[in-house]
């Protein structure tokens, strides 16, 4: 945790520990904790990249360049001037909000924010004066049960503060892990964000982060709903990652890729095994009766399988089907020293 950002060209080093950055970014006056950035996608060549950094402070700070090294350290020459600020919920609230997961949207200059007030909100980076869309969540009692059987006990309890947001590989759809256990999904419409579901049940504490794999391996240019915009990964603080098929009715029959396709069940003579490359092939954890599945309605949103990490995890990111040496990887840091990797069964 800290109030600057670095920048290191791993592509010029003579070692594998990396002491001098290439670029700083020192526009955070305020000198709050930063919780988390991201870098938006570069389009076209002429199309900049942008970079939003959201901090304890309840803003958003955004910039399209990133300033050169200087030799002296006490240079303030190097601030980075260009510098947009974004103040995440209402006026009254953001000294107390903490900007907690940030995401660009995959096309496009939109940015999606999610924060301590239980408020997720949609940006046009452009226009940083107020957000174009926003999305109070609001605490979920509904009788349904988790996992330890107390009739949702934890949605009652904590409430949904945002922790994680993810895009799907369309941008038509919008991920957020909640602190109640929950994950919410919004569709978006221009920009305009629609709550199209919750998925309940499956975590026994919060969401500590979401994903929408890379495993699906078609055109992210398609203008329907694919397999991997059905997808999606959940990591909670009770030590578990699931994977979900969010099912046909989110984009109204959108997505005629079965995501449960994707995966086939494992050769299970070894209950686990480490490859070459230190990663966990746990096949008999991630074997499922695919038969089973087969029995409950397309349209809803349902767990494909689970794999119980133990270690609570900090973030998630994956490999796409078409990593040469890592294919449908998953890749956690969790709470311990070590990053674990799952390669999932094709």
């Amino acid at each position: 945790m800290g109030s600057n950002v670095y920048g290191y060209d791993l592509r010029n080093t003579s070692s594998p520990i990396v002491r001098q950055y290439d670029a700083h970014v020192s526009s955070l006056e305020g000198g709050e904790e930063i919780n988390q950035i991201a870098f938006s996608n570069k389009n076209n060549n002429k199309s900049k990249v942008y970079l939003a950094v959201g901090d304890d402070d309840g803003q958003i700070r955004i910039t399209d360049s990133l300033k050169e090294r200087s030799d002296d350290s006490n240079n303030n020459n190097n601030r980075d001037n260009n510098c947009r600020t974004l103040t995440h919920g209402s006026d009254d609230e953001s000294s107390s909000t903490l900007v907690t997961s940030v995401a660009f949207r995959p096309r496009g200059i939109d940015l999606a924010s999610g924060g301590t007030d239980c408020t997720v909100c949609l940006w046009d980076i452009t226009r940083p004066r107020r957000p174009s869309s926003s999305h109070h969540i609001q605490v979920d009692t509904s009788d349904t049960a988790g996992k330890d059987g107390r009739g949702g006990v934890n949605q009652v309890c904590n409430p949904p503060i945002v922790h994680s947001l993810s895009w799907s590989p369309s941008g038509r759809l919008l991920a957020a892990g909640l602190g109640d256990g929950s994950s919410i999904l919004f569709k978006v419409e221009g920009r305009k964000l629609t709550e199209v579901g919750r998925l309940k049940g499956g975590h026994d504490a919060a969401v500590a982060s979401v994903l929408f794999p890379k495993f699906g391996g078609v055109s992210h240019l398609s203008s329907h709903t694919t397999a991997e915009d059905r997808l999606l990964v959940t990591a909670g603080n009770d030590g578990a990652i699931l994977l979900w098929d969010l099912g046909t009715g989110i984009m109204d029959g959108g997505g005629a890729v079965n995501p449960a396709s994707m995966f086939v069940g494992c050769n299970s003579d070894n209950d686990e095994e480490v490859n070459a490359h230190g990663a966990k092939n746990d096949n008999e954890i991630m074997q499922k009766d695919l038969a089973k599945l087969s029995l409950l309605s397309d349209k809803e949103s349902k767990v494909i399988f689970g794999i119980p990490h133990g270690n609570k995890p900090n973030w998630v990111v994956s490999s796409p089907a078409t990593e040469p040496t890592m294919p449908s990887s998953l890749f956690v840091a969790d709470t311990s020293n070590d990053i674990t990797g799952y390669i999932l069964p094709r």
